[in-house]
């Protein structure tokens, strides 16, 4: 079963793990365990898991902006879901970041890839089903 819930300091090693597969598992430095750490209880910002099976399987971070010239809000999305996660997983985090995203009454999702980050579950096939237009190296979706 599927679940996305408030991502914690305890999901330290599994989030990091995730992100970087082939890093060493060594000591953490203390600059790391603090960004987490605030990831995690930041109210400012939305830190969310995705669990499947009771493995951590996906993370999405929502980063949000107020706009200088216009009205409203923005929600900057990053996401991160494992290779071998199940196809869902992709698909819930992103739905569930655009309800969180209206909820707090942004007019838009931007994501901005990474260069040489994983894309399987974000490819431009993925995005634009989902309402995305690229906009230079943008991903941008009409929140309405």
């Amino acid at each position: 079963m599927l679940t996305i819930r408030r991502g914690r300091r305890t999901d330290l090693s599994t989030c990091q793990t995730m992100l970087f597969p082939d890093a060493s598992g060594g000591e953490w430095r203390k600059a790391e365990v603090r960004h987490w750490r605030r990831l995690a209880r930041d109210p400012a910002l939305d830190f969310y898991v995705a669990q499947h099976d009771g493995l951590l399987q996906g993370m999405i971070l929502v980063s949000y902006i107020r706009r200088l010239q216009h009205a409203g809000w923005l929600a900057i999305i990053d996401i991160a879901v494992l290779p071998s996660a199940p196809a869902q997983v992709g698909q819930a985090l992103l739905d569930f970041a655009k309800e969180r995203a209206q909820k707090r009454a942004c007019l838009s999702v931007v994501w901005l890839p990474s260069s040489g980050q994983s894309t399987a579950s974000l490819s431009p096939t993925f995005l634009r089903d989902n309402g995305f237009q690229q906009a230079g190296e943008f991903w941008s979706c009409p929140l309405e």
